[in-house]
This record gives structure tokens, C-alpha cells and sequence, in this order.
């Protein structure tokens, strides 16, 4: 999974961030390599998944002055509707760092990461994958039914994004956090989604 990937970016990404936050990106790189052999019918490009799942968080853990300096110095496109929630603002920058740092400026790539907290309509299955694998890595040990989620998403993607997306909405809401909208238009597009699904049965 990881050889897929630059020597030299991996070596920035890891001297970027802490060792905690490495891990949990080697875990989101795990999970999301599963998720895509599971679904066989998808034409997955592992290399663009591996960019997009272990770079996910690269602008985590970016000081205050990096991120203005980020932001005035880049170009961002993709998540612009999250860029003022300190909670989510990692997402769109972690794009927009992946183009001015690493040069990684696929759409795929970058719509997975400027999305991964909250979902988006237009994402792909590499998106819809990081998403997912950003909750149920090995190290959301404390995340209930871990297993029997990334099971039922390995079976079925819709089926996987909705749980995924109810723990994600349930787990803001325990913490007394408003759902960010881009959320809850996912929500909504994934309840649409079943819902045409089941029509064609």
C-alpha cells in the first residue's frame, strides 16, 4: 500500500505531523485498501487511494500562521464551504496543501480530502472509501461496532456510508456540536440514493 506512494512525500507527511496522527493515517490507509478489495465491481486506482487515504489529515496539525499563510499563498477550490469550521477547516487545507507541497492535484484526490469529515455528493468511490475508513480504522477502537460496520460497508458501500454517517452525526451531537450543513446534504443524498435503490427492486 504505502511503496504506491513517494518515499519523500511520506517522509514530509511524517515529520508534519505527530506520531499519534501518523498512526491513525497508516490505520485510515489500512482500512481504506480493505474496503476496496472488498468491492471488486469498482475500477479503484490504489495509487490515488493511497495518496488520498494517508494524506487525509496532512493539515491537521498546521499552526494558525501556516494555515493564513496556506490559504493567501494557494488556490482553494475544493471545500471551500468548510474552511470556517475550526473542526473541519484541516480538510479543504489538507487539499490545498496536497497541490502546493506534495503536487498531488487529481480531483479525486482532492475532493477525498477536502470532504472526508462531512461527505459530499460528488464524490467518487475513492472519496466515498476515505470517508468511511477515517471512523472505522483500527484505532477507533472506541468507536461501537467497529467491525461489524467496516463488515457491512465492505458488503455493501450505501449500506456502509449511512451507518458511517449516523455514527459521524450522532458523535457531534454527543458532544453538544451543531452538524455542519454539508453533513446533513449528505445525509439527505444518501437517504435519496436508498431510496432509488429500492424503487429498482
Amino acid at each position: 500500500m504505502i511503496d504506491l506512494l513517494p518515499q519523500s512525500a511520506i517522509i514530509a507527511l511524517q515529520s508534519s505531523i505527530s506520531e499519534k496522527r501518523f498512526r491513525h493515517c497508516l490505520g485510515v490507509l489500512e482500512a481504506s485498501f480493505r474496503l476496496a478489495d472488498a468491492w471488486e465491481h469498482y475500477d479503484i486506482d490504489r495509487r490515488l487511494l493511497a495518496w488520498a487515504a494517508l494524506f487525509h489529515d496532512c493539515a491537521k496539525e498546521l499552526t494558525k500562521s501556516k494555515q493564513i499563510r496556506l490559504v493567501n499563498n494557494g488556490n482553494l477550490i475544493y471545500g471551500r464551504e468548510l474552511i470556517h469550521t475550526s473542526k473541519l477547516s484541516h480538510a479543504p487545507l489538507g487539499a490545498l496543501l496536497l497541490q502546493t507541497k506534495y503536487g498531488m492535484d487529481h480531483p479525486e484526490v482532492l475532493m477525498a480530502v477536502a470532504y472526508h469529515p462531512t461527505g459530499h455528493s460528488d464524490l467518487t468511490p475513492i472519496g466515498w472509501i476515505v470517508y468511511m475508513a477515517d471512523y472505522l480504522e483500527p484505532g477507533r477502537a472506541y468507536v461501537e461496532n467497529r467491525d461489524e460496520i467496516l463488515d457491512a460497508a465492505c458488503n455493501d458501500p450505501l449500506t456502509g456510508l449511512r451507518m458511517v454517517t449516523d455514527l459521524r452525526i450522532s458523535m457531534v451531537l454527543k458532544k453538544g456540536k451543531d452538524v455542519h450543513p454539508m453533513a446533513e446534504q449528505f445525509k439527505t443524498h444518501l437517504e435519496q440514493m436508498t431510496m432509488l435503490c429500492e424503487e429498482r427492486l
